[in-house]
């Protein structure tokens, strides 16, 4: 007799699974800590122990405009300092390093936007968090490529940016209205920093019949990762020629330069 055929759950079904799953396993059931395996952990961002997030969410100063990270307080930015960051605040939650990229990566590519909440919640742990959110007067998740979006089954922008909504209790509109991720032939992680930033002006385009929705508004933009900027900087530079009064970003994880 022959056992019937496994057909796989739909990439929608698997995402709702593991958004229910981590709603209600947070909330009333102990976790293993995804470090250093601890057991049990009750009650904490993504079921990360107590001493892990102490070993690795270390207070840290870094530069106002980009988010990265400063050897010493109130020193100069080297980023802002070769390019100039056209946004007014970003805040990190962490470096983009062992073991958040861990994290990161089964955010993105292995079915895992449940990471969302707890990323969410570090960085609403960082001090201008919460004040950006009350701030803003609507939300952009960084889009993605259609093809991308497809490829994922969602946006871990948008994933993120629900999340802190959620957990900030601050209720704010999400808009991408007329934003368009024009096609690049290779993906911007693969490229080293100084051709990322040659190309940011042409990762986005705006419908001319959609500028007018941002006369006059505060911006939030929101994603996982900041690498060099490039991204968020030409979403930045392009919300702002359209009319918007100030840009400022959110991203859990900031690359160091090195």
């Amino acid at each position: 007799m022959f056992a019937p055929e496994r057909v796989p759950l739909p990439r929608f079904l698997r995402t709702a699974w593991h958004h229910a799953h981590a709603f209600y396993a947070a909330r009333w059931l102990p976790a293993q800590c995804p470090f250093c395996h601890a057991w049990p952990v009750w009650q904490q961002p993504g079921g990360i122990c107590a001493s892990c997030l102490v070993r690795y969410t270390p207070p840290q100063q870094r530069c106002l405009r980009c988010a990265l990270a400063l050897r010493q307080p109130e020193s100069a930015c080297p980023a802002c300092t070769c390019l100039p960051s056209p946004l007014r605040h970003c805040v990190a939650a962490v470096d983009y390093g062992y073991p958040w990229h861990q994290a990161v990566e089964a955010f993105k590519f292995h079915q895992r936007p449940a990471w969302a909440d707890a990323m969410a919640q570090l960085l609403l742990r960082q001090p201008l968090c919460e004040a950006l959110l009350q701030q803003a007067e609507c939300m952009v998740p960084i889009p993605l490529a259609t093809a991308r979006l497809r490829e994922r089954g969602y946006n871990q922008a948008w994933e993120l940016g629900k999340a802190l909504r959620r957990s900030s209790g601050i209720a704010m509109p999400c808009i991408t209205q007329g934003i368009e991720r024009r096609h690049v032939p290779q993906a911007q992680a693969r490229l080293p920093r100084q051709q990322r930033l040659q190309r940011r002006q042409q990762l986005y385009s705006l419908k001319p019949a959609d500028r007018s929705v941002w006369v006059g508004r505060k911006v939030l933009l929101v994603d996982d990762v900041m690498t060099t900027g490039a991204t968020l900087f030409a979403l930045a530079d392009l919300l702002l020629a359209a009319g918007a009064t100030h840009v400022d970003a959110l991203v859990f994880a900031r690359t160091p330069l090195v």
